[in-house]
């Protein structure tokens, strides 16, 4: 609010207003390294690059595009929904509820905070074999994947920079790449194919684990953590404090819709991804503290989605108020690099961690009301 909603900040030159946002996340984007406003480093490649977020897609048919129509394919499509509902799976959900009735889950209590148990546990062996039919009841294959999935930490060491730029977690990086491409879903890969841009298995493989630990297992603990209450929303200057498990216990479970619009609007309010970047094709001038100022092409641009989901023009004077109900809500949210169901480039894993924590309040919420 001091500085406006066109600021300077790490080096990045911010827009907050929502409709610039908005126009933003709708348009083809030139990248680079880079995780809203934290450069990367370490990131996965082969002979060429393919990071999807630090890749343009600016062009129609870009390798952007075909990239991700390939993870999506493999991830999602290749055997996903029969996983999804298969008996290993209705066990991690047993386990689930298990852990959830023996563990304190209070805020940052044991269920939040073990790391191949309770809430992170199960996240990294359910979305690792309805994903790629690995076999995560294997305990081996759990302890490579687990020492990179853990906590906070390793993802520093992994891939932010400074912290990853020694590659001290070389080693576990490639343990995990090695149990994904042996994955059963990747022994059914086809290369070559020109509408995945020739992306090949282990190119794949290797952008996958990058995305697991970065988006797939960070993001979606941020957000399940939240939506059950097991982690504090953010203290905004205008906002009453909110009780989001005494809010969980409101709801009516069998309301899918309800309880997609809860975890969306817990996410307007305290979004697993606060922003996303790109770099300016051309020179440009904005208003800066009431004078004007110019910029080259090539100078990277915050697009603070949490501030845009905040801005009281588009949300109203309530934009504090927890309210599920509020009117578009689904229209408006960007939660998932998305505005509504618009976006050039959505998170492909959306409906995944969407659906995930839909049935983690569902589940669990009928434990709280036995």
């Amino acid at each position: 609010q001091s500085l406006g909603k066109t600021y300077v900040m790490a080096g990045m030159v911010g827009f907050a207003d929502y409709e610039a946002v908005a126009l933003t996340l709708k348009s083809s984007q030139v990248r680079t390294s880079y995780l809203g406003a934290q450069p990367l480093t370490n990131l996965p490649q082969v002979d060429r690059e393919i990071f999807l977020l630090g890749l343009a897609n600016t062009e129609t048919g870009c390798l952007h595009n075909k990239f991700v129509a390939c993870f999506y394919h493999y991830m999602f499509n290749v055997g996903f929904a029969e996983r999804v509902k298969s008996e290993k799976a209705k066990r991690f959900w047993d386990q689930l509820v298990e852990d959830y009735k023996n563990m304190p889950h209070g805020e940052r209590e044991q269920f939040y905070n073990e790391d191949d148990k309770g809430l992170r546990g199960f996240l990294i062996r359910y979305f690792f074999y309805v994903m790629l039919e690995t076999d995560t009841e294997d305990p081996e294959i759990m302890k490579d994947l687990v020492t990179m999935m853990r906590g906070d930490q390793p993802i520093a060491w992994c891939y932010l920079w400074p912290m990853a730029v020694a590659n001290l977690y070389g080693s576990v990086i490639r343990a995990v790449d090695d149990r994904i491409f042996n994955s059963a879903v990747m022994t059914k890969f086809v290369e070559g194919q020109e509408k995945f841009g020739k992306m090949t298995r282990l190119e794949l493989t290797r952008l996958t684990t990058c995305i697991m630990r970065l988006a797939a297992i960070t993001g979606t603990m941020q957000l399940a953590k939240t939506v059950t209450g097991g982690l504090t929303m953010p203290p905004f200057a205008d906002m009453e404090k909110i009780d989001v498990a005494a809010e969980w216990d409101k709801l009516d479970l069998n309301d899918t819709h309800m309880l997609e619009n809860f975890c969306l609007e817990v996410a307007r309010l305290f979004p697993p991804v606060s922003s996303v970047h790109h770099i300016a094709t051309e020179p440009f001038s904005v208003v800066l503290q009431g004078q004007t100022v110019d910029f080259p092409a090539g100078t990277k641009i915050l697009v603070p989605t949490n501030l845009a989901m905040t801005e009281k023009e588009t949300w109203g004077v309530n934009v504090f108020k927890f309210d599920p109900t509020r009117p578009d809500l689904r229209e408006k949210n960007m939660v998932f690099a998305n505005v509504g169901k618009d976006g050039s480039r959505i998170c492909p894993g959306k409906n995944l961690a969407l659906d995930t924590c839909v049935e983690i309040l569902r589940v669990l919420g009928k434990v709280r009301r036995q």
